[in-house]
């Protein structure tokens, strides 16, 4: 089931306006539940760097938790100043002395245990990002051609993603990056149709 709308737009007429201040979303999403947020992770569009890891070229869309010693071809800025190397300085990152999440606990005898601590405890934010901007158009034209009195044609000529835009996808949850090898959205695609009615 799908929802289907149309606006009718004189071509050549007169231009479009402007959509795209109006036209876009965001989504806003939360870090791996097995991460837990410490300070500010976000980032302005600015301090946003890219970066050659995990064998794919990445954005950094927030300051995520990963070893940023595995990253190459660094472009932007200092990466280890936004993610630092040491786990337990970085704003996201799982608890624990061996930031493993397992945390230790004293029983009544004395002894300590590692407890699992992702199931008890969660001082976690949720949604405090937003994702990358997200805009899609598609566009249908139609000519209603009058055969006969009772014989109709119509031919429609349907675009989806009309001005073929990516979309980026949005970043990993645990680490922050943006694969940008990827886009959410497919690319332009033209449907011709022709249809008689009698």
């Amino acid at each position: 089931m799908g929802v289907q709308s149309r606006i009718r737009v004189p071509l050549i007429r007169r231009a479009l306006p402007p959509y795209h201040r109006c036209l876009g979303r965001y989504a806003g999403s939360s870090v791996d539940s097995s991460r837990y947020v410490f300070g500010d992770p976000t980032l302005r569009p600015d301090q946003r760097l890219e970066m050659d890891i995990f064998g794919q070229r990445q954005r950094l869309w927030f300051r995520g938790d990963f070893d940023p010693t595995l990253a190459s071809n660094v472009t932007g800025g200092n990466l280890t100043a936004l993610v630092p190397v040491d786990p337990g300085q970085r704003p996201v990152h799982q608890l624990g002395p061996n930031f493993d999440n397992l945390v230790p606990q004293r029983l009544a005898d004395g002894t300590t245990r590692y407890t699992d601590i992702s199931g008890l405890f969660n001082p976690s934010r949720r949604a405090f990002y937003l994702g990358p901007r997200a805009w899609n158009v598609d566009l249908s034209i139609y000519k209603n051609i009058k055969i006969k009195e009772r014989v109709n044609m119509r031919f429609s000529a349907d675009f989806f993603n009309a001005f073929n835009h990516p979309n980026d996808i949005g970043p990993d949850t645990t680490t922050g990056l943006q694969d940008l090898s990827r886009q959410w959205n497919d690319p332009r695609t033209i449907q011709f149709s022709l249809r008689t009615e009698f």
